[in-house]
């Protein structure tokens, strides 16, 4: 889908912004907010609410399945097709659970069918290999992406000074999802393993070594909590703040979580009943 066809689909309809908390680092809060409803969004969105379902699931898939040996996190979707491509004897590990993205697709059809739903991503991962699969996506717009279409709209940040809210926000520290390691921090996944079974790493490489231990029985991990960019998706190709080191944007990140968590949630406080009945699992 081209960029325009994206901006038509969000005016022509009644379009729900998906935001990845990395928007943080290239977009002001809130000022995104109101930027977003003034491009023709109806509603705007963390994924903080599908993250904390996402984390519920993976808690009772490790319960459930107390004998295996091995569990791979799957919200990246492109360590996933790294491991079913590169390491296929090490698939039937991954964690057949949707990531938050698709979670939080899924509890907004709930709510309402007619919806069109976009997400807006720091990675091409998002869009190239994950939604494809799943028909509650409609469309993806990365960061960079977004930066284009403000341009293009004449959508000024500075014009957005007020206090926005989400429309759908939970208070929840899954803010910090995006940064290496946030899913088995907010999932407290720890508590389900042994000390030095859980394992965390990111990029390439340190995953290559991390199978090859396993392989080699050099190390006892059984929960590995991964993604494929360097510090998380915190180091996704499309963010425009290319010239911020990782610890600059992770600092980015935790100051964000730390000034949203603060405040009132009020109506906009994402509930557990909103997620009822809806099925987190899927094949990998």
């Amino acid at each position: 889908m081209e960029l325009q066809e994206k901006i038509n689909l969000i005016k022509n309809n009644e379009a729900v912004a998906m935001l990845a908390p990395t928007f943080a680092i290239d977009f002001k809060y809130p000022n995104i907010i109101g930027m977003l409803r003034q491009l023709g969004f109806k509603e705007v969105t963390e994924l903080t609410f599908g993250a904390r379902m996402v984390n519920w699931a993976y808690a009772n898939y490790v319960k459930d399945h107390p004998e295996q040996e091995l569990f791979i996190s799957t919200p990246c979707p492109t360590v996933v097709a790294f491991v079913k491509n590169q390491y296929p004897e090490f698939a039937k590990y991954l964690i057949p659970v949707v990531s938050p993205m698709i979670a939080m697709a899924k509890i907004h059809k709930k709510l309402n069918p007619k919806e069109k739903i976009i997400f807006i991503s720091p990675c091409w991962a998002k869009e190239n290999l994950e939604a494809p699969k799943h028909e509650e996506i409609d469309a993806v717009i990365t960061l960079k992406d977004l930066k284009q279409i403000f341009e293009q709209e004449n959508i000024k940040e500075e014009n957005f000074n007020k206090d926005y809210y989400f429309d759908s926000l939970v208070r929840e520290y899954t803010k910090i999802y995006p940064v290496s390691g946030g899913l088995a921090a907010t999932s407290h996944i720890q508590k389900l393993f042994k000390e030095g079974e859980v394992f965390i790493t990111d990029g390439v490489e340190n995953i290559k070594k991390a199978f090859e231990e396993i392989k080699n029985k050099t190390k006892p991990y059984r929960f590995m909590d991964l993604l494929n960019c360097p510090g998380g998706c915190i180091g996704g190709p499309a963010i425009n703040r290319q010239d911020l080191s990782i610890e600059e944007r992770k600092k980015i990140i935790f100051d964000y979580t730390h000034r949203s968590s603060e405040e009132s949630m009020g109506k906009h406080q994402g509930k557990v009943k909103d997620a009822e009945n809806i099925d987190l699992s899927t094949k990998y």
